[in-house]
C-alpha cells in the first residue's frame, strides 16, 4: 500500500485543515542560490499562529539556541495536521526537485510523520505530493518528498511556480504524539551520492540473486483458492519459467488453514498443496518464495497473536527444513497499522530464531513497517551476523495511477480512472530518488533488496502500465535489486488466463527492459 495526501486512499478526503500556521518565507540570498537547497522555514522569524487545539497544537520552541515547531497531536484526532503558509501566498519552487523536512522524535515510541506539498485547490487528494517517513523512539530524521509522485486524477505534475503550503499530518494515529520538526527546504538531489553507492565494492560484488520474478497472486493467498478467481495450474510454472523468468513469490494466507489454539495446527490438505505450488516451481527451476500473506488479524492484535504467529513458522520451517536451498522463506507480508516496529522488530527477531533451529543458512526475506515501505527501512532492525537474510521492499507510486479503478481502493479510485504515466522527467525521478534510497540503505547495511510486489491495475491504459513497469525494472536492475510483479493473472496480471496468452507489452516490460542509458 502507498500513500496518497490523503493518507489513505480509501478513506474520505481530509475534511478540514486542523491547524494554521502562517510564517514568513525567507528570501535566498546570494550564498544560498549556490548551494543545491533553498531554505522555506526555519521557525526562526515566524509571523502568526492560528491553532485549532481540538485537533493538535502547535508551538515554536528553543532547541539549542534555535527553534522548531512543536507539534502534540489528540489521541482521537483522524488526521491531525499543520498547514504552513507562506506569508506572500506562494513559494515558487521551480528548478527544484523536492522537498524535505527534519524530524525529531523524544517519544518512548515511534511516530509515522507525513509532509505534503500543495497546489491551489488541494483537498487531500488532489493537487499535492506526500511522502512519509517513521522515526524510532528518541531518535531523528528526514522525510523528503520528491516532485512527480503526484496525487489526484489528473495525473499531473505541480505547478512549481505556484505551491501556496506544506502540510505536516499523522495518519490515524490512534495515541497522543508530541514531535519537532524544522528547517523545511526544497532541494535538488545530488546524483554524486549515488555514485560514491554504485563504486562502493558491496555493490560491485551484489547479485541480484532471485533475478526476475511474478506473483502467483490472489490464489493461496485468498481465503480459500479459487475464492478471487485464480487456482493455480501446473502449466502456469511451465509457461512463467518459458518466459524467462527466474522466481515465483508464493503467497499463502496460513492463518486461514490454522488452528486458533495451541499448537495451533496447519490443515495438512492446505499444507500438500502448497507443497504442490513448492515442488512444481522446484521441478520448472524457478526460485520459490514462500511467505505469510494477509494475516490480517496480526496487524490489529500484534500480542495476541504473536505466539500463534511464532508457531505457524515453527512449523512451515521443520516440514521445509530437507527441502532444496532454492526455496527461500518470507516471513511477513506488508507489516503495518498496530505492528509498527516497536511491535515487528522483536517479533522478528523471535521469528528468525525459530527458522534457524531448522534451518540455519536458508535466505530469509524479511521487509520494513508501512506495509513494506522504502521509507521505513530505518526502522528495520535485524540481526547483524545473520548474513542469509534478504530486505524486501513494496512500490506502488503514483498510487493514483497503480490502483486506478480498484475497488478495495475507496470511492476515490473510481475518480482516478483515466489517469495516465507518460514518464515525464519529475515523474521518473520520483521514483529514482525512492530507489537510490533504498539501494544506499542496502549498501550501508550490507543488505540485498527485493523489490517483492509493484504493479499497476488493469483499469489503467496498457501503454502507460507498460511504459511505468519498464522504468521500474530498469531502475531496479540497475541498482542490482532482484524483483517480483504483482502479479501473474489477476487484477493485475501480466497474463490473462481466458485467452493463455501473455499480455505482451507487459510481458517485453518485465523481460527486456532497457537500461536508462538506452532510454
Amino acid at each position: 500500500m502507498l500513500i496518497s495526501c490523503q493518507p489513505n486512499p480509501a478513506r474520505r478526503q481530509l475534511a478540514a485543515v486542523l491547524c494554521v500556521l502562517a510564517l514568513l518565507a525567507p528570501q535566498a540570498d546570494a550564498a544560498e542560490k549556490a548551494t543545491p537547497g533553498r531554505l522555506l522555514v526555519d521557525f526562526e522569524g515566524l509571523a502568526a499562529i492560528h491553532i485549532a487545539p481540538s485537533e493538535s497544537v502547535a508551538k515554536i520552541i528553543s532547541t539549542s539556541g534555535n527553534h522548531a515547531l512543536q507539534i502534540t497531536t489528540k489521541a482521537e484526532a483522524a488526521y491531525p495536521s499543520v498547514l504552513v503558509v507562506p506569508q506572500a501566498g506562494k513559494w515558487d519552487l521551480n528548478g527544484f526537485e523536492g522537498v524535505e523536512m527534519d524530524v525529531v522524535n523524544p517519544q518512548d515510541f515511534e511516530v509515522r510523520v507525513l509532509l505534503a506539498i500543495n497546489n491551489p485547490g488541494s483537498d487531500g487528494t488532489h493537487h499535492c505530493n506526500v511522502a512519509s517517513a517513521t522515526i524510532k523512539a528518541h531518535g531523528k530524521g528526514k522525510v523528503s518528498v520528491p516532485f512527480g509522485n503526484w496525487h489526484g486524477s489528473t495525473g499531473h505534475d505541480l505547478d512549481l511556480k505556484n505551491i501556496v503550503s506544506l502540510s505536516v499530518l499523522l495518519d490515524r494515529p490512534g495515541k497522543s504524539h508530541t514531535f519537532l520538526v524544522d528547517n523545511l527546504r526544497a532541494v535538488r538531489f545530488d546524483s554524486r551520492g549515488l555514485d560514491s553507492i554504485l563504486a562502493d565494492p558491496y555493490f560491485k560484488q551484489l547479485k541480484a540473486g532471485m533475478g526476475r520474478g511474478v506473483n502467483l497472486g490472489n490464489a493461496l493467498d485468498a481465503p480459500n483458492e479459487g475464492e478471487w478467481g485464480v487456482t493455480l495450474k501446473e502449466e502456469y510454472f511451465t509457461k512463467i519459467k518459458q518466459a524467462g523468468f527466474d522466481s515465483v513469490r508464493i503467497p499463502v494466507r496460513w492463518s486461514n488453514h490454522a488452528g486458533h489454539a495451541a499448537p495451533y495446527a496447519i490443515d495438512a490438505k492446505f499444507l500438500a498443496r502448497v507443497d504442490w505450488a513448492v515442488g512444481h516451481a522446484l521441478k520448472n527451476r524457478l526460485i520459490p518464495v514462500l511467505n505469510m500473506h494477509h494475516y490480517e488479524e496480526i496487524f490489529q492484535y500484534p500480542d495476541a497473536h504473536r505466539r500463534r504467529y511464532l508457531a505457524l513458522w515453527q512449523q512451515i520451517a521443520e516440514h521445509y527444513q530437507s527441502y532444496p536451498p532454492a526455496l527461500i522463506f518470507e516471513l511477513l507480508n506488508e507489516p503495518h497499522d498496530k505492528l509498527n516496529s516497536d511491535k515487528w522488530n522483536p517479533m522478528l527477531a523471535e521469528a528468525i530464531q525459530i527458522v534457524r533451529r531448522t534451518n540455519p543458512t536458508r535466505e530469509i526475506v524479511v521487509g520494513p513497517t508501512g506495509w513494506n515501505s522504502i521509507n521505513d527501512l530505518d526502522s528495520l532492525e535485524l540481526p547483524e551476523k545473520d548474513r542469509h537474510l534478504i530486505v524486501t521492499v513494496h512500490y506502488y507510486n503514483p498510487f493514483q495511477f497503480t490502483h486506478q479503478g480498484a475497488g478495495w481502493a475507496g470511492p476515490e479510485a473510481q475518480r482516478w480512472l483515466g489517469t495516465h504515466w507518460t514518464g515525464t522527467p519529475s515523474e521518473r525521478k520520483a521514483i529514482l530518488k525512492d530507489f537510490d534510497k533504498a539501494i544506499a540503505w542496502a549498501v550501508e547495511h550490507r543488505r540485498p533488496i527485493y523489490l517483492g510486489e509493484f504493479g499497476a491495475y488493469s483499469k489503467a491504459d496498457i501503454e502507460s502500465r507498460a511504459r511505468w513497469t519498464r522504468f521500474v525494472v530498469q531502475s531496479a536492475l540497475e541498482r542490482k535489486m532482484s524483483f517480483a510483479y504483482w502479479e501473474f493473472c489477476a487484477g493485475f496480471g501480466v497474463y490473462d488466463p481466458q485467452r493463455n496468452a501473455w499480455f505482451d507489452p507487459l510481458k517485453d516490460a518485465l523481460m527486456g527492459a532497457k537500461t536508462a542509458k538506452e532510454n
